[in-house]
């Protein structure tokens, strides 16, 4: 199962930022798993358009979504469905500034199946980013 973690990053008056990363795999005969990959950052009015879904994918993984404060140092850990869902939103929300689109987009795709959402997960990953993000957009943004 892929990992997946959600940090917490301290902004401004009592504010923070989130941050998702993937986790790699620990290699045959290596001692340590190379360092986690960045995947978005969500912040200001994105972040809070799309807190239904994070709140959701923190009770999925046995968090209280009451503990995501500024003040909070360690990471979440994700399963691997969670942590794809939240991949594709953060990826996807993060230029947009229209709140209608951005909360279009949430809903979309929280209502994803585990199968569809890992198929865009993997356009997004391993193909072209830009036109699999585009076509995301246009589907769920409207």
């Amino acid at each position: 199962m892929q990992e997946f973690q959600l940090r917490v990053v301290p902004t401004d008056n009592n504010n923070f930022a989130l941050e998702l990363y993937q986790c790699a795999y620990k290699q045959a005969g290596e001692k340590k798993r190379p360092a986690a990959k960045r995947i978005g950052k969500l912040k200001g009015n994105a972040l809070v358009l799309t807190r239904q879904a994070i709140y959701a994918a923190l009770k999925a993984n046995k968090y209280d979504p009451k503990t995501l404060k500024c003040d909070r140092q360690a990471p979440y850990v994700l399963d691997e469905q969670s942590g794809v869902s939240l991949a594709l939103l953060f990826q996807t929300v993060q230029p947009l500034s229209k709140e209608e689109r951005i909360a279009n987009i949430a809903n979309g795709v929280t209502a994803m199946s585990n199968e569809e959402a890992h198929y865009w997960f993997a356009k997004v990953s391993n193909g072209s980013k830009r036109n699999a993000l585009k076509a995301i957009r246009v589907l769920l943004g409207d």
